[in-house]
């Protein structure tokens, strides 16, 4: 049971931090948008396959990935003082979380 709330947690905190980082892109100006876009959400996606098989190694490379925009966040969140950045952080380090407790619940579980 714990097993399937740390992957629903997972999947709906990766869908909520690239929702973040898409709002917090639309917030630039439009010339740095797109480049702004494709740095927010690339590093995001090698990892959508792997995660929604509920493979391990998937879900470890985005925990790591999810460290990255916990740092952005932080320093959005201190040094502009803005709520997406908070947000962000927060997200993803319930990402990270739950992403981690899903791979060491899956590892540690009985095989059928």
């Amino acid at each position: 049971m714990k097993i399937h709330i740390a992957r629903w947690l997972t999947l709906i905190s990766y869908a909520a931090l690239a929702t973040v980082v898409v709002i917090l892109v639309m917030q630039l100006d439009q010339r740095k948008q797109l480049a702004m876009f494709l740095m927010g959400t690339v590093p995001l996606l090698p990892w959508v396959r792997g995660v929604l098989h509920g493979r391990l190694k998937p879900h470890v490379g985005l925990a790591l990935t999810a460290l990255l925009y916990l740092t952005h966040g932080a320093v959005e969140g201190f040094t502009n003082g803005t709520l997406l950045g908070w947000i962000e952080a927060t997200i993803a380090l319930l990402l990270i979380f739950s992403a981690s407790m899903y791979v060491r619940w899956s590892a540690t579980a009985p095989r059928q």
